[in-house]
């Protein structure tokens, strides 16, 4: 490969960090999901806060649930059933996976319906 064509991965991904979307590709944002996803994030925030965060401690909406200790086996079964009662709808086993409950963002990205 040629210096030429050798890029960073900074210089690929751009100054945000963010890999340019294809050619003649629009993606737009469905607003009234969005809306529904924020209220949602909003809601677990607010939750999480009151019952699992420990003195001192505020969660938002991009904290690591598992990595920072605040949820744990016991734990995720509190957050599951409340999930399951805020979006109306039962979790797949399938669906029971840490990466599908890293954080209230990622939370609300996979179970706010679309």
């Amino acid at each position: 490969m040629s210096e030429d064509t050798r890029r960073t991965d900074a210089e690929t991904r751009g100054a945000a960090g963010v890999a340019p979307r294809a050619a003649g590709v629009a993606q737009r944002a469905d607003p009234e999901r969005t809306g529904a996803m924020s209220a949602f994030v909003g809601a677990m925030v607010s939750w999480l806060n009151e019952r699992v965060a420990p003195p001192g401690v505020t969660i938002g909406a991009d904290t690591a649930l598992f990595e920072n200790g605040l949820i744990d086996s016991m734990r995720i079964l509190e957050l599951i059933a409340w999930t399951e009662r805020e979006t109306g709808r039962t979790i797949a086993d399938a669906q029971m996976r840490m990466d599908n409950f890293r954080t209230p963002r990622r939370i609300a990205e996979v179970f706010v319906e679309r």
